[in-house]
């Protein structure tokens, strides 16, 4: 649904556009907009900013998804104390190093320190790690709606947040880039769906990602 709502948005915004899109983790995005061989792309934070520029960032609530069975699950919300002795699942370092170091320093510093940190690269294995009992995950709700045998749970006191933001090159831009920035901004922080969690609004002042924006060969420079 995100995908569908930035895509019609830069249609009406501009019809003439044509994009090339590609599925890549964070870490790989910063490496091709790094490269050159990206024009802009949706980065998990934190993440070194050098020679790139950012769009408004974006604030997804993270919560804790387990077993609709588990005891864990009753509560209408869970400390992350509470989660002591579970295995933690989530994307392996490598897609987005800087948000994985934040997620664990985290978890420790609130009480719970995974007994293991076991890696899953897509949503059903994800899925079936934690239904098979003793793990955790710590995802955006609507995660959970793909899987009715999983319930999710937001975190006492709001600890995490995942932020999110375009990001681009800051020499040779695309001209397209700061467009593509403000409307990622726009739909990112749209409520998520009727009745349902809303993303907190631009950031005051980050799993794969599951889309990017990249170059397009009848615009590449």
């Amino acid at each position: 649904m995100t995908l569908r709502a930035l895509l019609d948005a830069l249609a009406a915004r501009a019809p003439g556009l044509a994009l090339d899109l590609h599925e890549l983790t964070s870490a790989e995005q910063h490496r091709m907009l790094a490269d050159g061989r990206l024009d802009v792309g949706l980065l998990h934070h934190p993440v070194d900013g050098a020679g790139l520029r950012f769009g408004e960032p974006v604030d997804v609530p993270v919560g804790v998804l387990l077993p609709r069975a588990s005891p864990l699950a009753r509560p209408r919300e869970i400390a992350l104390a509470d989660l002591a002795g579970m295995d933690l699942v989530t994307a392996p370092p490598v897609t987005a190093p800087g948000w994985h170091e934040h997620l664990l320093t985290v978890c420790r510093q609130h009480g719970f320190a995974p007994a293991r940190v076991r890696p899953a690269r897509n949503p059903e294995f994800l899925f079936g790690l934690l239904l098979a009992g003793g793990a955790v995950a710590v995802e955006p709700a609507a995660l959970a709606r793909r899987e009715p045998r999983v319930a999710w749970r937001p975190i006492t006191g709001t600890p995490l947040v995942r932020r999110i933001s375009a990001a681009w090159p800051i020499r040779a831009a695309h001209p397209a880039a700061p467009m593509f920035g403000h409307l990622a901004t726009e739909t990112l922080a749209a409520p998520d769906e009727p009745g349902g969690p809303a993303l907190l609004a631009p950031a005051a002042r980050p799993w794969p990602v599951l889309f990017e924006a990249g170059r397009d060969e009848k615009l590449a420079r």
